[in-house]
């Protein structure tokens, strides 16, 4: 995925800050203020874990220009490429999230057993 971020200065590499949001995102922190104090809360282990070169975790502003200038569609698009290497899934083995459409599948599903 392209890194449209300016060249210049220091900055944590376009994987690294990806990584990190969502990590923090499938942790339960959602907006920039609340990412940035995910990596606040996890700064050493995230270090330790992903061996950030010079410890330069990403900091919130860095965390915010990232999601503000970020293709969603395009990073959709590279991510399932991506996660298609470690998980094939059947089409027929697929499972909704959507509650409502769970919901239109199955007959009688407010009825308890």
């Amino acid at each position: 995925m392209p890194d449209h971020r300016s060249p210049h200065g220091q900055r944590p590499p376009l994987w690294l800050v990806l990584l990190i949001i969502i990590m923090g995102m499938m942790s339960g922190y959602w907006g920039y203020r609340q990412l940035g104090r995910f990596v606040e809360r996890h700064r050493t282990e995230l270090i330790s874990r992903l061996q950030i070169p010079n410890a330069r975790v990403p900091s919130y502003s860095a965390i915010r220009r990232v999601m503000i200038i970020s293709d969603y569609e395009e990073l959709q698009v590279v991510f399932n490429q991506w996660s298609q290497q470690y998980s094939l899934i059947p089409s027929n083995e697929w499972v909704s999230l959507d509650g409502k459409s769970l919901k239109n599948t199955v007959t009688d599903y407010d009825r308890v057993a």
